[in-house]
């Protein structure tokens, strides 16, 4: 599915412009099992080198012995298939559990071609967290479910930097103090951003939010000025994942709920133009044997800009 821009467009002819592209993708680790996850990767790798997007945020990147470095074994992947050290890759965990081979944490990333300028990759743990346990026993064990964001300045182009931030909000609907726990993630998201980038720079947010475009979680966002550039480009639902689970080896998919966005917003005394959006990986691998094989349970978000 792929969305153009219509009338969504503010850039004036004759400025010097540059091209931007970004995407968001939730991997599906799917731990503990890890189903499929090394062809799953391959499938992954391709289309990204396939489309050379300049910024990837990504989701449900884990790091434990079973499966390695979920983050870095993409990244190795994709730029086999670009032929070089295309992408450089920064990763940002969120929460993690157990001890020796049981060992392991899961967080987030962002992925980019584009050269860094911030020195380092800056994150937050959100201060509103879903505490979850479980009772074995006598004992009660707490179960990992901390969420963050992370950000990276980037120079997409000489005279063109761009703040990247990539998030992962909570899928739980638990409340604190009448107020969404998933909510209260989103406002600090918002305040964070305004803090930590520079108002002429564009800025770009990209993950899996959990919640639906009418939810209070998305109007946090598009009501601080942030675009859902899904919806500013077109009328397509744009359904990202199945709220009743997709399964990885059926020929085809029933998405039933967008919850996966990339949301914009221009730079002070800047333009831009919406070129479009497409999901990416809505559709399976065809695989030996007559089998297919989705890249994962959610579709990826991409989008591509000219700034100017």
């Amino acid at each position: 599915m792929t969305v153009r821009a219509g009338d969504r467009t503010q850039r004036n002819m004759g400025e010097p412009a540059a091209d931007c592209s970004f995407l968001t993708f939730n991997l599906f680790a799917d731990l503990p099992t890890f189903r499929h996850l090394d062809r799953r990767l391959e499938i992954t790798a391709a289309a990204i080198a396939a489309e050379r997007p300049g910024v990837v945020a990504l989701q449900e990147i884990v790091r434990s012995k079973p499966c390695g470095d979920i983050g870095v074994r993409l990244c190795e992947l994709v730029n086999q298939r670009c032929n070089g050290a295309l992408y450089q890759l920064h990763y940002t965990p969120a929460d993690g559990l157990g001890e020796d081979e049981w060992k392991f944490d899961e967080g987030i990333a962002l992925m980019s071609r584009y050269e860094r300028t911030s020195h380092d990759a800056g994150m937050i743990k959100y201060s509103s967290q879903v505490r979850i346990s479980a009772s074995v026993g006598s004992q009660e064990y707490r179960l990992p479910d901390d969420r963050v964001a992370m950000h990276i300045r980037y120079l997409v182009a000489p005279g063109f930097e761009l703040d990247a931030y990539g998030t992962h909000l909570t899928d739980r609907n638990e409340q604190s103090e009448s107020v969404a726990i998933r909510v209260r993630q989103a406002r600090q998201l918002v305040e964070w951003v305004e803090s930590t980038s520079r108002p002429a720079n564009p800025i770009l947010i990209g993950g899996d939010f959990n919640d639906v475009p009418d939810s209070d979680t998305i109007r946090t966002l598009t009501e601080s000025g942030f675009i859902d550039v899904h919806s500013a480009a077109g009328a397509d639902p744009g359904y990202t994942n199945d709220r009743n689970d997709l399964d990885l080896e059926a020929p085809q998919a029933s998405p039933n709920q967008r919850i996966d966005y990339v949301f914009f917003r221009p730079g002070r005394s800047r333009s831009f133009k919406i070129e479009n959006v497409r999901l990416f990986l809505d559709q399976p691998s065809p695989e030996p044997a007559g089998q297919w094989l989705w890249a994962s349970d959610h579709f990826g978000v991409l989008v591509r800009l000219t700034l100017a």
